[in-house]
């Protein structure tokens, strides 16, 4: 039999159409956040920026240092699972780099989902589906459209770690577990909260608890444990950075009642919280609910999202509910079989000819989209004039030189440069974001070279480069002025 012969056998298989389905999901991801986001100056110094720059510092000797977190990426957050992409960045030394990385991991969890879904006896055509609607799920193009963060290691972690638990194979089981243990301090919590339901409903169910339950649990306190320590010994002895985000998200955090209970309220109900909670449980129709084993991890960090007072975090789909996602799709496959048995559901079913199945689905594809379009999918478009002009005044920027830049021009600057925030974007910056120990470019800082866009950057900056007399005007182009330092 002849290898074409072989493939075009393949061709006609699911696994085939699982994989395609992935890899069509990944070109289009990379599209979208390479050409439409990062090529139109829509990605940002946080976090696309800081983590390029920090790739960079690390072949230099410094350790995943970024003057824009003021320090090491250990100082924030601790996520180890970074030094896997050092070689890669040697090899392909720009920001793009990262994005393509994130879209083959959400991708490779798309696939993980078909290969569970498959465990759980579901037929290929309702695997193929499942597949189809975690790529179409709101929470996956939260993390997917904003920048690179590492939580998109732990989706296709965790799914993995499921995998192993569900077949009892410990290589699935340990690489999953270590993979979400060395992604972020945040989601080894949830690990860890996971862990101990895990405990209670082993010993509820068979009165005993499972090894891995324990090993889950044990572990993500360790390793909390151990991000503390390190965060602590990048700081030299400061307060851990780490540990402020529950006051600097939290702001209620440590008020008197009468101030706080009315704060919490305000949050809980307000439209952000809504839009949380349908962009976690619409997409499912609410079927998750029926698995609690499953689901109160993801409802957990769904509670983390609401009850932040971070405008960010708390109504806008971005990178960090991402962990919720595993653990909903898990409660959504083991309800689907509970829902079909239930004699009403077959009945109806049966009378309508399984017509209301292809609605339902029908139904959770608007649903998700309707979702999606409230996201950053609005702002992605094609570079226009004024794009190709920042990219023409960045081209005369020479390498290994002190740069001045905004929060959308540094990405596309820090891999052949020692670029620095403009002063001025520590206004701009929400206060539940964290940021507290940046290392200012101009006018805090006379870098070498300052890019300005008169469209978005404030005027006074443009004027105190002017009245200093330090700078000398190399060029304008339309708009996008470019600022040299006098020698």
């Amino acid at each position: 039999m002849s290898l074409k012969t072989k493939f075009l056998q393949w061709a006609k298989t699911p696994v085939f159409w699982a994989i395609a389905i992935a890899l069509v999901y990944a070109a289009a991801m990379m599209f979208i956040t390479i050409h439409l986001l990062h090529d139109s100056f829509h990605s940002t110094a946080f976090d696309l920026g800081v983590f390029t720059q920090e790739f960079k510092n690390t072949l230099q000797g410094k350790i995943l240092y970024s003057p824009a977190i003021g320090g090491s990426q250990f100082v924030p957050h601790f996520s180890p699972v970074l030094f896997l992409l050092v070689p890669i960045y040697w090899i392909f030394p720009h920001a793009q780099m990262l994005l393509v990385v994130q879209s083959l991991l959400l991708a490779f969890g798309g696939y993980m989902i078909y290969v569970i879904a498959r465990d759980y006896n579901f037929s290929p055509r309702g695997s193929l589906i499942l597949e189809g609607l975690y790529f179409l799920n709101p929470l996956l193009w939260g993390v997917a459209l904003f920048d690179f963060h590492t939580e998109s290691f732990v989706i296709p972690a965790l799914l993995v770690m499921f995998l192993g638990l569900r077949r009892k194979n410990w290589l699935f089981f340990s690489l999953g577990l270590l993979f979400i243990l060395a992604s972020k301090e945040d989601v080894v919590l949830t690990l860890g909260i996971f862990g101990f339901i895990l405990i209670i409903f082993d010993y509820w169910q068979h009165k005993k608890v499972r090894k891995t339950s324990i090993i889950i649990f044990i572990s993500a306190i360790l390793t909390y444990g151990m991000g503390v320590l390190v965060s602590r010994l990048a700081l030299a002895g400061e307060p851990v950075r780490m540990l402020s985000y529950l006051s600097n998200r939290y702001e209620y955090v440590g008020k008197p009642l009468s101030v706080a209970i009315p704060m919490v309220t305000s949050t809980i109900f307000s439209s952000g919280s809504l839009f949380l909670i349908g962009a976690y449980l619409a997409p499912f129709a609410a079927l998750p609910l029926l698995s609690p084993e499953w689901v109160i991890p993801g409802l957990i960090v769904l509670l983390s999202g609401i009850l932040s007072t971070n405008p960010g975090q708390h109504s806008e789909l971005m990178q960090y509910p991402a962990a919720a996602l595993p653990f909903l799709f898990m409660a959504f496959i083991e309800a689907l079989p509970k829902i079909q048995l239930n004699k009403q559901i077959k009945l109806f079913m049966k009378r309508t000819n399984n017509r209301a199945f292809v609605y339902s689905i029908v139904f959770l594809v608007i649903i998700s989209w309707l979702i999606i379009s409230d996201g950053r999918i609005q702002i992605a478009s094609l570079p226009d004039e004024h794009d190709a002009a920042i990219n023409q005044v960045i081209a005369l920027v020479p390498d290994n030189v002190t740069v001045t830049a905004s929060n959308e021009i540094f990405p596309h600057l820090c891999s052949r440069t020692d670029v620095y925030l403009n002063a001025t974007e520590g206004k701009l910056i929400a206060p539940g974001a964290g940021i507290t120990k940046t290392d200012w470019g101009f006018p805090d800082k006379n870098t070498e070279y300052v890019i300005i866009d008169t469209r978005v950057d404030k005027s006074f900056v443009i004027n105190t480069l002017v009245v200093s007399g330090g700078y000398e005007l190399l060029t304008t182009i339309d708009g996008v002025r470019l600022y040299r330092v006098n020698e």
